[in-house]
């Protein structure tokens, strides 16, 4: 049995008389690939010695420790994601009444939460490379700043200092909460990561569908200041029953690193397609929760209803997220990305475009919430197919966290570009036609973000096909060595 330590010399194959020079040349080359094969599976026996063998494991997509993780990660985005997606309710409360009355400041502390949550993925999740083993100490980190952050905010009582504490110091606290869940649940989920994080991401939207009305009434009746307060202890309690419910599949140790990475993988140009896809559908999938509200009052509808829209937006996503999942399990990428951007776009143009009626506004929100919210889905399936290997978990999670953070960055944009948009939509004084005349420009820079957003499935293509001639060729090679492998005929 060969253990990798002979070569192919060994075997007499560069003395071989029945191949050419070429053929020898071409088999030499392989044998390095094979040679490497055969090192790298030893080195993974000799690590489950150290480590116990993989049986030893609980199982991957299934059992109850791998779902009970996907709950605990789950209550812990409700926490952080759930409440910055439903600082809106804030938002208005802050521009209202006294003392942040009329101030601009404290309307972009949403996005610059969700942008800068996402944006410290990559960062965080690239020092978790080989230090594994500190997750949960960092999850524990970031609770303590979340409640420091609505604390803050608590007894804020400028502008600035209401934007440093529930925008900045709650967003930092809430990326180190939720950089180690993407690693637990790639860690427990493989086959079935489709839907693992359909529910993972639906959880934020099941909290902002929930947390808006809550917060609304709370708010006209006590105020921030015992709102955030009993926040603060609510989060507290919920994120650390969440981290110590969550379990660990493997036993890590501190290494310097459990596989060599390549940053070699941000040059290939499939990243850079999938990158510009996540950021263009970034772009357009956070203005129409922002401004339906506003274009819903354009059409006389009073606010309650307004925001019963943002509500049916987000249980619908929560839906559309779940259903992704399990689509993505059973045919792949391409077909659920293709889905999500255009009929998005067909949702944009053609309902939105054309309300007339509070009804039709909320037919638009069933339609676009399930197809828009679940383009997110399909991140960490872009990094796999950009890594080349599910196995090479390491690089995985490093492209996957750089993904988020340019979905990060396109969030923060979104804000400035919805402004510009909308801008110029009031000062055409048109208020007549097709979106209503001032919401013309906006649906229409909303929609074709959606179409150009499917680009990302031409490099998926590309990849496929590429990857085809490469099983091609070795099953080519493999043609070629049973030839080598043929004994001659006795004369």
């Amino acid at each position: 049995i060969d253990d990798g330590s002979s070569s192919w010399d060994d075997y007499g194959i560069s003395r071989c008389p029945r191949i050419s020079t070429v053929q020898q040349a071409a088999l030499h080359k392989y044998s390095s690939s094979f040679s490497l094969v055969i090192e790298s599976r030893h080195a993974r026996q000799a690590a489950e010695e150290d480590h116990g063998a993989p049986s030893a494991c609980p199982p991957q997509d299934r059992g109850r420790a791998a779902w009970t993780s996907l709950a605990a990660v789950s209550a812990t985005l409700m926490i952080t994601w759930g409440f910055v997606s439903a600082f809106g309710v804030f938002r208005s409360y802050y521009f209202t009444y006294a003392p942040f009355a009329g101030s601009q400041i404290v309307t972009e502390i949403g996005v610059m939460s969700l942008g800068f949550l996402q944006i410290l993925a990559p960062l965080l999740l690239r020092y978790l490379s080989g230090r594994m083993h500190q997750r949960k100490q960092m999850m524990m980190t970031g609770m303590v700043l979340v409640v420091g952050g609505s604390i803050g905010a608590a007894f804020s009582r400028t502008p600035i200092q209401v934007l440093m504490s529930q925008g900045l110091i709650y967003s930092v606290g809430s990326g180190l909460v939720f950089a180690p869940s993407i690693s637990f649940m790639d860690e427990w989920f493989l086959e079935r990561r489709g839907l693992a994080n359909g529910l993972f991401f639906g959880s934020n939207n099941i909290a902002a569908a929930a947390f808006s009305p809550i917060f609304s009434t709370l708010l006209r009746k006590f105020g921030p200041r015992p709102v955030l307060m009993g926040w603060a202890v609510f989060a507290a309690v919920t994120i650390s029953c969440a981290v110590f419910s969550l379990q660990e599949r493997h036993r890590h140790e501190a290494v310097v690193d459990e596989h060599p990475r390549s940053h070699t993988l941000f040059r290939r140009p499939l990243f850079w397609v999938l990158g510009t896809s996540i950021f263009l559908q970034g772009l357009a999938n956070f203005l129409p929760a922002a401004y339906l509200p506003s274009y819903a009052s354009d059409l006389g509808v009073s606010a309650g209803k307004g925001a019963i829209l943002l509500t049916i937006l987000n249980i619908a996503g929560m839906l559309g997220l779940a259903l992704s999942g399990l689509l993505i399990d059973a045919v792949g990428v391409r077909v659920p990305l293709l889905l999500s951007t255009l009929a998005s776009a067909f949702a944009v143009f053609v309902i939105w475009g054309l309300a007339r009626a509070y009804w039709v506004l909320t037919i638009f929100g069933i339609v676009f919430g399930p197809f828009s919210f679940s383009f997110i889905v399909l991140r960490s399936h872009f990094a796999v197919a950009v890594v080349g290997n599910a196995d090479y978990t390491n690089e995985v999670t490093m492209v996957s966290g750089a993904l988020l953070a340019l979905r990060g960055v396109a969030t923060v944009v979104s804000g400035f570009v919805g402004d510009a948009v909308v801008s110029a939509g009031i000062a055409g004084r048109v208020r007549c036609g097709y979106g209503l005349g001032e919401w013309r420009i906006l649906i229409i820079t909303v929609g074709s973000f959606m179409v150009a957003a499917s680009i990302g499935v031409l490099g998926l293509f590309m990849c496929h096909v590429v990857a085809q001639g490469k099983r091609s060729r070795v099953e080519s090679n493999t043609n070629l060595v049973a030839i080598v492998d043929t004994p001659s005929p006795v004369k």
